[in-house]
């Protein structure tokens, strides 16, 4: 299929599958299922390949190390390429993720802990771990935590890495040295303190320990005790406060009270400060917050103008209200404009793929038929280019740049997807899932004989990272269908003849199944 009728056939079956609307049958579902095979498939195939051909040969044989640029830091290499080669893995080859990749993670640790278990980049020349500050060591270990670990363990739950990820932050905790009228924190670098938030309200809600929270809260009074606070960088590495701010106004909602009812007029006069000075009148972020009148230069807009956004929506999932919501469909439903066809966020192809991947934290959220067509469009064009199907064409790189095509390539392919997995993943394979009613209509072909499970998705926002509800955040991979391991699912296949009662703990684990070679199956899955 060509890309330009991809592009115009999924224009209805993204507005389906997104939305979470019903299909208007069991046919038709399976007709947008088929179109979305046809393009999680291609990006699918692509992420293996890379993961084979590119990414795995660059770990170091000596060290067990990736040395995606040539070298192991924590500020990129760890933070931006090793997370999304476990993605890859993850999604792809598990056998890969539970071997070379997750050997990785024993290697850093064995090589790279200094500060107790705070990490340093590792000299190659050397053979031994770089001497740096220690406000560099809490940054790097910082950006780790936060856009490494986090990423790795929204998908993997309590494994290694998180509890990695639970070591750093205690020992970057330990050894906090600034002090603040609220207590000791280990920053004044706002990106680092915003990554902190982000990791706290997770390491709180996923263990149950109060000191995160704690620490979180101290975090957030540092800044919001001004009532006029409002961060002036709307792009990366800006933007991480608003979004952590958001996160934790949820998790306090639910767990404290009386800091959400300090911390909520705080931030929503933050997000109204935003709106006004930040936005032009489609309520797309500037780079920056600044006086004077912006000029028409491309690279004015934030690529992060969706991340912010998450913490908009954040407070009216926490409050239950309609505050901003309306206005993030506003923004959605303005990208189809002539302005943001192929806008060059930042120049690069990371540039796409930040402003991609905000766009499917809000469509994961909020209906809008053109956010969902311009997220489509600008992957195909951006990111996959699926004019040669990618059997045979070129693939990303492995600095970071490109690792987050490969992030965002994978969320628009688990869109779908629907949240299943066909493993391990097989070159050429099709895979592709729609609503239908309140079960799912599923698409398989596979072009050689094949043999695997279809692993469906759960809960992660509650099984894995302990939330009361599925709030709205960075540096996950949204859920679309999840089943309940306490209740039993019916699964047709092919025809009726084909009946099985499923529980759904054996679709999380996985679903055996085989195919011969160019066989297509269609898979329904209802509630028993």
């Amino acid at each position: 299929m060509s890309s330009l009728k991809i592009a115009t056939a999924l224009i209805l079956a993204l507005l389906m599958v997104c939305s979470g609307a019903h299909a208007a049958d069991t046919a038709t579902a399976f007709e947008q299922a088929a179109t979305s095979s046809e393009i999680a498939g291609v990006s699918l195939s692509k992420i293996h390949r890379w993961l084979h051909e590119i990414a795995l040969p660059k770990i170091d044989p000596k060290t067990g190390l990736y040395l995606a640029r040539g070298e192991w830091n924590y500020r990129d290499t760890a933070a931006d390429c090793y997370p999304f080669l476990t993605w890859a893995a993850w999604a792809t080859d598990r056998d890969a993720l539970n071997g070379p990749v997750r050997d990785i993670l024993a290697a850093e640790q064995k090589l790279c802990n200094t500060l107790d278990r705070i990490p340093s980049p590792y000299d190659l020349k050397a053979g031994k771990p770089m001497e740096i500050s220690h406000d560099d060591q809490v940054f790097q270990a910082s950006e780790y935590v936060k856009d490494g670990l986090i990423a790795i363990v929204e998908v993997t739950g309590k494994d290694a890495w998180f509890d990695r990820m639970r070591d750093i932050e205690d020992d970057i905790w330990k050894h906090a040295n600034v002090e603040t009228p609220f207590g000791l924190i280990p920053s004044t670098n706002i990106e680092v303190n915003g990554e902190q938030i982000q990791a706290l309200a997770r390491l709180f809600t996923m263990t149950g320990e109060r000191k995160y929270l704690k620490w979180a809260t101290r975090l957030a009074d540092y800044y919001l005790s001004d009532e006029d606070f409002v961060p002036n960088r709307l792009r990366d590495h800006g933007c991480e406060i608003t979004g952590g701010l958001g996160l934790l106004l949820g998790v306090e909602s639910v767990h404290d009270k009386v800091a959400y009812e300090r911390h909520a007029p705080r931030l929503k006069k933050m997000f109204n400060h935003i709106l006004a000075k930040g936005c032009n009148e489609d309520g797309i972020m500037y780079n920056e917050i600044k006086k004077e009148k912006f000029g028409k230069r491309f690279r004015d807009f934030s690529d992060g103008w969706g991340y912010n956004y998450v913490g908009f929506l954040c407070y009216d999932y926490a409050g239950n209200t309609e505050t901003y919501t309306p206005q993030i469909q506003t923004t959605l439903g303005a990208l189809l404009k002539p302005a943001y066809d192929d806008y060059p966020w930042e120049g690069s192809i990371d540039g796409y793929a930040d402003s991609i991947e905000g766009a499917l934290y809000l469509l994961n959220r909020v209906d809008s038929a053109e956010g969902l067509q311009w997220v489509n469009q600008q992957t195909n064009e951006h990111l996959v280019h699926d004019k040669e199907l990618m059997e045979h064409g070129d693939l990303w790189g492995t600095m970071k740049l490109q690792a987050n095509a490969v992030r965002t390539t994978l969320m628009h392919a688990h869109m779908h997807t629907q949240g299943v997995l066909a493993l391990p993943w097989q070159q050429g394979m099709r895979l592709g899932a729609a609503p239908d009613g309140d079960g799912l209509a599923i698409v398989l072909h596979s072009p050689v004989d094949w043999e695997g499970v279809l692993e469906f998705d759960q809960p992660r926002h509650k099984t894995y990272m302990g939330f009361t509800q599925d709030w709205p955040r960075m540096n996950t991979l949204p859920e679309w269908f999840t089943v309940d391991a306490d209740m039993t699912y019916t699964i047709y296949i092919d025809d009726d003849a084909n009946t099985a009662n499923v529980p759904g703990s054996a679709l999380i684990k996985g679903m055996a199944l085989k195919l011969k070679a160019g066989q297509t199956v269609k898979i329904s899955v209802g509630l028993g």
